[in-house]
């Protein structure tokens, strides 16, 4: 790194990170594997999916691929748009579905897509824990699968049970547990198996252990300057939601962490004069993740956590096998009361030095849009500065952006 006079390393504003995992390639693999393929909701157990030899590919990641990314660059037009369209002209609609699960059957109705396509599936495995539409959007793709090529394609909904107070009921987990043995017990006889413990430890350790290094990237954003910032993150966190189980995740995220040591050891800043540190709450806008980053770094704005990226942190006990995946995939940050929702969010602004909140009002998600209305207040009484930005996850026409910049930039004066 260049240093400037007296003595100071010189921040490289526009310093992009070296470690990237080619997430089209990846599922080229998944594509030519042979094995059978699970088309998952992104908080379903997928490491016992991975013990049973089907792969799990996540629906979810590629309709944010086709809101982020754009034929001509242009984030008024992502490859989202016309699929939301194709979608809605199939006859599905909002808010039965999110923008997410339109986005993404309308690449099964013809819209293109910069992948071409998820690999096919073989069946739909959704848990419940984050909403109620990963379980119709199952439903949405078995009938597409059905009617479209006349092929069977079964649909698994784990349910989960609803956290109260400290958490759930040892009777809740068992019910859980039941329910989760069932399922796999039905795949395994479909695709001729048998359910192997000892490999599901070992899919559960490699598991266990890209979530450390990547727990250890998040927590680098406690730097002062932060060395990379949510904006990288939400990118980055790919590989830990579409491989968690496989050696390429434990591999990309230790690469990942050396990366983001060395920026901490050279003193390298994600934003140049760091002035304000924030954090990001909910889903991103990936259409307008660049341009948003840009606008807060050119106000010396770190967005340097977010409760989006600190929900995918999975402890699992290896050698408890099952019951390690019952006890994390009973929960999500989506089915958590509000208050635990509310001391946690204030605890990663205290923990990462934030003074403010950048709370994104998504159109298309209900239920963290119920989370953000009730946190506000509290939020607020905590101390922090909250700004809440309307828009929506993947479907560009729902973001205004001279609103966005006036609101925002008053926010970060």
């Amino acid at each position: 790194m260049p240093v400037a006079g007296g003595g100071d390393v010189q921040p490289f504003r526009d310093m992009r990170l070296q470690t990237t995992f080619d997430i089209k390639a990846w599922y080229e693999h998944v594509r030519q594997s042979g094995r059978p393929i699970a088309w998952c909701s992104a908080f379903a157990p997928a490491e016992a999916l991975l013990a049973l030899g089907v792969i799990p590919v996540y629906p979810e990641n590629h309709a944010a691929m086709l809101g982020a990314l754009s034929p001509d660059r242009d984030p008024d037009h992502p490859f989202s748009r016309p699929a939301i369209a194709a979608a809605q002209s199939a006859g599905y609609s909002s808010p039965k579905l999110c923008a997410y699960a339109l986005a993404d059957l309308g690449v099964l109705h013809g819209a293109p897509s910069p992948i071409g396509s998820l690999p096919g599936p073989d069946l739909f495995y959704a848990c419940d824990s984050q909403c109620a539409v990963v379980g119709r959007w199952g439903e949405a793709v078995s009938a597409h699968f059905q009617l479209a090529h006349n092929r069977e394609l079964p649909h698994f909904l784990l349910k989960a049970p609803p956290v109260r107070g400290a958490g759930h009921t040892a009777e809740q987990l068992a019910g859980f547990r039941h329910d989760l043995e069932d399922h796999f017990d039905a795949i395994a006889a479909r695709f001729g198996v048998r359910r192997d413990e000892s490999r599901l430890r070992e899919v559960i350790a490699e598991s266990a252990a890209a979530n450390r290094l990547w727990q250890r990237c998040l927590d680098l954003g406690r730097q002062r300057p932060a060395p990379w910032t949510s904006w990288e993150a939400f990118t980055a966190m790919a590989p830990i939601v579409i491989a968690r189980g496989f050696p390429e995740a434990t591999a990309f995220y230790r690469r990942l962490l050396a990366e983001l040591e060395g920026r901490v050891a050279a003193g390298y800043a994600a934003v140049p004069g760091e002035r304000r540190r924030l954090i990001w709450d909910a889903i991103p806008v990936w259409p307008r993740r660049n341009w948003l980053a840009t606008f807060c770094a050119d106000r010396q704005a770190a967005v340097v956590a977010s409760t989006y990226t600190h929900s995918w942190w999975f402890d699992f006990a290896p050698d408890a096998g099952l019951e390690t995946l019952v006890r994390r995939y009973a929960w999500n940050t989506m089915n958590l009361p509000g208050k635990t929702v509310l001391d946690w969010t204030i605890g990663i602004a205290r923990d990462f030095s934030a003074d403010g909140v950048i709370c994104h009002w998504n159109r298309s998600c209900g239920i963290w849009n119920s989370y953000v209305k009730r946190r506000l207040e509290g939020l607020r009484a905590a101390g922090l500065n909250v700004y809440v930005l309307e828009a929506d996850m993947v479907d560009a026409l729902a973001f205004d952006v001279e609103r966005v910049e006036r609101e925002l930039g008053a926010f970060l004066r």
